[in-house]
């Protein structure tokens, strides 16, 4: 469909004027065909200038950090309800520990900070029209411990595969609609007022990351660093695990860096990208943005971001739907590097694996900072897999009223209707099958280590 027949079909949509060319926008690099890596040979780890380990950043004093402090603001990325969990309210109301959501806990670690450093640190939650409402609802209780402003980002029309004809939302409801992923962060602040704002305010550099992330929390090392070296944009990297191999990672073209995401590698070479040879680190979507360069690159036009083609199916219907990731703009800012941190920083709860973990003793609470329980002897987490009984969040609760120790946990497969009683203690590698139609109990003070249980 032509740029003028997209533009009809969108008018009935009641797009304002900016929204509408956003979506354009997108449409167009839709219509050029996917963004691939036209010569592989040329895709190569960044130098070291543009991948800076966290170890060599210098450790600011009391003074510095403060002063850090007071330049920044936090945005957490808060569009997505949680139905990996079997939820639909905003994913970051999930209780997660000790009776807090992830919402709660990003409160408890500002205001943390600004006690300890008498500064004070907004936060911006960017919601989508999933999460606005009920999002505006839950903030209330924080009202006069943290200054917090919410915005909604843009709905763009799904449309038809095939005829890219928009669906009618008197056919399919708010199904006809969807959030464009998180790049469209950058055209909502600047458009909105937001980003202005912040910068009339004194505010320097914003940290940005997945409301989802429990390790994502400000580190004044990093800011101070970023302030000193004048650095426009830099996006954190951890090492790859086996769990990461398809994960976005960065590589240098020419004198700046880029972000590669798996659907851009040539299907001969996805091998390659999995691999952890060639690329050892993969994004975790902590992004630390300059806001004076960000406003200048704003000033001369939206930034040219790669479209994400998202197939989907509604109602049985084939749609499209353009996405961007905000990661994706590091190539938009000369001067943008990588940060290889430590898996500390990456600690997202995308299903109720990861939640177990979370709430286990294999992590302290303070603050609303979650840390490594020392006591723990292995380097990594274990691995948890608690199959599909265990998916929904309400399944999980009623199986495991007292979450196991897992201290010493090296691996954990269930399979089947498995229920945990209280004071169980893990270790070693553990595999619980239930094979009958009744569950499989295990009793109070159960103490498991390296075995294999089928019942």
């Amino acid at each position: 469909m032509s740029r003028i027949n997209i533009q009809k079909a969108l008018s009935n949509l009641h797009l304002d004027d900016r929204a509408q060319e956003n979506f354009l926008r997108l449409y167009k690099k839709f219509c050029e065909g996917p963004s691939r890596i036209d010569d592989w040979d040329t895709v190569r780890t960044p130098d070291e200038k543009f991948l800076v380990p966290y170890a060599t950043l210098k450790i600011p004093d009391s003074k510095a950090i403060q002063q850090s402090l007071s330049k920044v603001a936090v945005c957490k990325l808060n569009g997505g309800l949680g139905t990996s969990m079997g939820c639909q309210s905003p994913k970051s109301t999930i209780i997660v520990r000790d009776g807090k959501s992830f919402l709660d806990l990003i409160v408890d670690q500002l205001c943390e900070a600004q006690r300890k450093f008498d500064v004070t640190i907004p936060l911006i939650l960017m919601n989508s029209f999933y999460t606005h409402e009920e999002t505006q609802k839950v903030i209330e209780k924080y009202h006069g411990h943290l200054k917090i402003k919410t915005f909604r980002q843009n709905m763009f029309p799904r449309l038809l595969e095939g005829s890219c004809q928009p669906l009618s939302e008197d056919e399919f409801g708010l199904g006809a609609w969807y959030p464009p992923g998180h790049g469209d962060f950058y055209s909502c602040i600047f458009e909105m007022g937001i980003l202005d704002n912040l910068l009339e305010e004194g505010r320097e550099v914003m940290f940005v990351a997945n409301a989802d992330n429990l390790g994502a929390v400000i580190d004044p090392g990093i800011l101070h660093h970023i302030l000193q070296n004048d650095i426009p944009f830099m996006i954190e990297m951890t090492p790859k695990t086996l769990a990461d191999v398809k994960g976005g990672t960065i590589y240098q073209e020419g004198n700046k860096v880029k972000l590669l995401e798996i659907a851009s590698v040539p299907e001969e070479h996805k091998e390659e990208f999995c691999s952890q040879r060639k690329f050892k680190v993969f994004n975790t979507n902590n992004i630390w943005i300059n806001l004076r360069h960000l406003r200048a690159q704003l000033e001369k036009g939206p930034l040219d971001l790669n479209v994400i083609i998202n197939r989907k199916s509604v109602s049985g219907k084939n749609i499209l739907q353009f996405e961007t990731a905000i990661g994706s703009a590091v190539e938009c800012f000369p001067g943008a590097v990588g940060l290889i941190v430590s898996r500390d920083r990456f600690l997202p709860v995308k299903k109720t694996d990861d939640l177990l973990l979370v709430q286990s003793d294999l992590f302290v609470l303070n603050q609303g900072h979650l840390t490594r329980n020392p006591d723990r002897k292995q380097a990594g987490l274990p691995s948890v897999k608690l199959g599909s009984h265990f998916a929904d969040l309400q399944d999980y609760q009623d199986r495991i009223s007292s979450v196991p120790g897992l201290l010493e946990l090296d691996s954990l497969e269930v399979d089947g209707d498995v229920r945990f009683g209280e004071d169980v203690q893990l270790k070693g590698k553990i595999k619980l099958t239930a094979l009958k139609n009744k569950p499989l109990l295990i009793p109070d003070g159960s103490v498991l280590k390296d075995e294999t249980v089928e019942q």
